[in-house]
């Protein structure tokens, strides 16, 4: 098996200061230390760990996106030792990285994203037959039936992502890193995604693959590395590295199992009857209780998340009521939801959770400015305190609260989505999609989090695309399907067959 692609002793620290005379920096965060990574010609080869593992760094150091330490290990492409520079040093290397947030132009055409800063001239112009020609190769290379014409923004998730890999492919990569590429897609087009990086393997092509979703990587992958706290753990062949293996070397333990008996739950805490909305959701009735986790299953778009929205005063209701305690309860806005006790974490964490440019302490507390301040004027003593109770009770890992969101990894981004909502002190929690794109690590922190509310008495609404996590976490189940509930099922004497049976348009038609 011959190495292409070699990284032994590479360290990264972010912030902290270096000794006079070089050497490791002192104080800061250590991002990598002392890692180590090697990759074959034409394997699949899956990078784990957990949120904060190092990951991250390891594949903006093989872009040229960051440096690593001056003194620290060797890089070596195709048996000969580099320095990655900059991103154009990478590409000519033949390293090409497709991010989980896509880097196209959407008001361009596929074409000329795929040629983006290299665009093949004639006589000082454009040779648009020769990109619209090399463009309909790369795509016929991964079976991708898109116009080279056709704008980005019309395109699918899926099909943008397609158009990032033929972008790897009309630069001659020969080293492809896929971060995260199917936490946006359907199981269809994970499928097809499959086959097309099996095909690419077949060309002899390698591909560093980034992914928490550790299912996926007995179908597809060859060897699995594992990294910890920002050092190398492991690496096995994937036949050696079943799902509970894989974490126990990523988390340093045995993950047990989150499942306890349901709860009855108490009085009743929330109420919908007949609720309507425009957002495609019709007829929605259930209620929530007291200490409960109920769980909304269903497919994409069945309506569950645009129902949260409209009991949380974001998308309006067209007809229905909502009861806070037995009360009928007028929401209009998310202020209205807020002073009800209601709380929302959202789906979208980076765009809808939080603002990344902004630092934890100042995400932390947006919530709960009139608790902090007097006409107008913020008590600065008070938004510290608060922050520092957030930090402290959510295990945010960070430098300071004086950090900036965006630098932080994606279960700590979205602890301090939960801890901002927390601070409310609401008594109903709705939570969409609250693990998605975090490690186990992190999941399972938040799971025992999200029981530790319901045994405080808070009522939870857990919306989860991950069947496995519905049955695991809920007391009660109400499954959705064309925007409306189709049955309500008891987690210990259902299967995700069942609820897949409920979740089926067929179903609803019946």
């Amino acid at each position: 098996m011959e190495t292409i692609l070699s990284l032994s002793n590479i360290s990264k620290t972010f912030g902290g200061s270096k000794p006079f005379g070089g050497g490791k920096a002192i104080g800061g965060i250590r991002a990598l230390d002392e890692a180590e990574f090697s990759l074959a010609r034409g394997e699949i080869h899956a990078l784990v760990g957990a949120n904060g593992a190092g990951k991250s760094t390891l594949i903006k150091i093989l872009s040229g996106a960051v440096k690593p330490d001056g003194d620290s290990g060797s890089i070596e492409v195709f048996g000969r030792p580099v320095v990655i520079d900059n991103p154009a040093k990478a590409r000519a290397l033949g390293i090409s990285v497709v991010y989980q947030e896509f880097s196209l132009v959407n008001s361009l055409s596929v074409a000329e994203n795929i040629h983006l800063g290299r665009l093949p001239a004639k006589n000082l112009v454009v040779d648009k037959a020769a990109m619209v020609a090399r463009s309909r190769e790369c795509l016929a290379r991964l079976d991708v039936n898109v116009d080279p014409f056709a704008r980005v923004s019309s395109l699918s998730v899926a099909q943008k992502q397609m158009v990032e890999v033929a972008k790897a492919l009309s630069n001659d990569s020969q080293i492809l890193i896929l971060d995260e590429p199917t936490a946006s897609l359907s199981a269809g087009e994970v499928e097809h995604l499959f086959k097309n990086l099996r095909r690419l393997r077949e060309q002899g092509i390698s591909i560093v693959y980034v992914s928490h979703r550790l299912e996926e990587l007995p179908v597809l992958a060859d060897r699995v590395t594992v990294f910890r706290d920002g050092r190398y753990i492991i690496t096995l062949p994937i036949a050696e590295a079943p799902k509970p293996v894989i974490i126990r070397h990523m988390v340093g333990r045995e993950v047990l199992s989150n499942r306890r008996p349901p709860r009855a739950g108490a009085g009743e805490l929330l109420r919908a009857e007949g609720l309507c909305g425009r957002s495609g959701f019709n007829n929605v009735s259930f209620t929530l209780k007291q200490g409960e986790i109920l769980g909304f299953a269903g497919l994409a778009g069945a309506g569950r998340t645009e129902t949260a929205r409209a009991i949380f005063g974001v998308d309006k209701l067209t007809s229905g009521q909502i009861y806070v305690e037995g009360k009928a309860a007028a929401i209009k806005t998310p202020r209205d939801a807020i002073a009800h006790g209601i709380a929302f974490v959202t789906e979208n964490r980076k765009e809808e959770g939080l603002v990344l440019g902004l630092s934890i302490l100042d995400n932390l507390t947006m919530a709960i400015f009139d608790k902090m301040s007097k006409f107008g004027v913020i008590n600065h003593r008070i938004e510290k305190e608060e922050s520092a109770n957030s930090i402290r009770n959510m295990g945010i890992k960070c430098a300071s609260a004086t950090q900036r969101a965006r630098a932080l990894s994606g279960g700590n981004q979205q602890k301090v989505v939960i801890g901002k909502w927390l601070s409310t002190v609401p008594s109903i929690l709705i939570m969409d999609e609250p693990t998605r794109g975090i490690d186990v690590g992190s999941k399972s922190q938040i799971y025992d989090l999200i029981h530790a509310l319901a045994d405080a008495g808070k009522g939870i609404i857990l919306i989860s695309s991950e069947l496995s996590e519905i049955l695991e976490l809920s007391d009660r189940i109400v499954v959705f399907a064309m925007g409306t509930p189709t049955a309500e099922l008891d987690p210990t004497k259902t299967t995700q067959d069942e609820i897949l049976n409920f979740a089926t348009v067929q179903n609803r038609a019946a």
